[in-house]
């Protein structure tokens, strides 16, 4: 079995939901889908959802003052993470009609075709650019000048800022299932194992490793925790049946709260 440590969360203090590039490029094509159902008259919300989702899974550019530098950077620190809410200041302009209207952009380039020389940006995670549009009150139009100008009528802003689809009242995404798994030591079929994979991960870039009995939902197994950086990779061979996975919070607290590691990296 070859494990590979998985890439870092979507969140970084550079771009907030992955990269911006393939943020930009999933948008556009889901833009693209919807608006070609749209031209093409087919029934249904299928497309119009699907660009809801993926925008909201993305990152948007939000325009800021000039004057507000300080405080966007303390704002995209602070969205790192995901529980945290966020206030910026929304930069207003006008639309066609002469009425007030926030703008957000969903690449680089949309940015740069409409913004005023010296504008400022700051990358967000989508949730909290919208949060904060919908809290200015008024619609919103996404890459005004193009590709796909987007216009966000207030009651849309307020739907997805509430986690909804707009015009259902349906859920963005389905609720999460919550389980717990229960921890305790391993028994005799996990003290044999500890020698060869001991060896096994000598050659490896795991920085320590346990072996615990997990329970979930009434069954009981052999589960394998690997602590090691991000690209770390390691290959083992363990019994049928065993879990095996790369500890991370809250899990790894769990795990050290049960259990000493049987391997540390640099201790024979």
């Amino acid at each position: 079995m070859v494990l590979e440590r998985p890439a870092p969360g979507s969140h970084d203090r550079s771009t907030p939901s992955g990269t911006l590039e393939e943020s930009s490029a999933a948008i556009f094509e889901a833009m693209l889908a919807a608006r070609d159902a749209e031209q093409r008259g087919d029934a249904g919300r299928g497309t119009l959802d699907a660009f809801y989702r993926t925008l909201m899974d993305g990152t948007l550019l939000l325009p800021v003052p000039p004057d507000h530098g300080e405080e966007a950077k303390a704002a995209l620190a602070s969205a790192v993470n995901d529980h945290d809410e966020v206030e910026v200041s929304v930069m207003l302009a006008v639309d066609a009609g002469g009425n007030p209207t926030s703008v957000c952009f969903a690449s680089v380039a949309a940015l740069s075709a409409w913004a005023p020389r010296g504008t400022a940006s700051l990358p967000l995670p989508a949730r909290i650019a919208i949060a904060n549009m919908a809290a200015a009150g008024v619609p919103s139009i996404m890459d005004p000048a193009g590709p796909i100008p987007y216009r966000f009528e207030t009651d849309e802003l307020t739907a997805l800022a509430s986690g909804l689809l707009p015009g259902t009242g349906e859920p963005l995404a389905p609720a999460t299932e919550r389980r717990s798994i229960r921890l305790r030591l391993a028994g005799r079929e996990g003290l044999v194992l500890e020698a060869p994979l001991r060896d096994a991960l000598r050659a490896t870039e795991v920085e320590a490793a346990w072996l615990v009995e997990s329970e979930t939902d009434g069954r009981r197994r052999l589960m394998l925790g690997l602590l090691g950086d991000d690209g770390a990779s390691a290959t083992v061979d363990v019994p049928d049946g065993t879990e095996v996975v790369w500890l991370e919070e809250p899990l790894l607290a769990s795990v050290r709260a049960v259990a000493k590691p049987f391997y540390r990296k640099g201790r024979r």
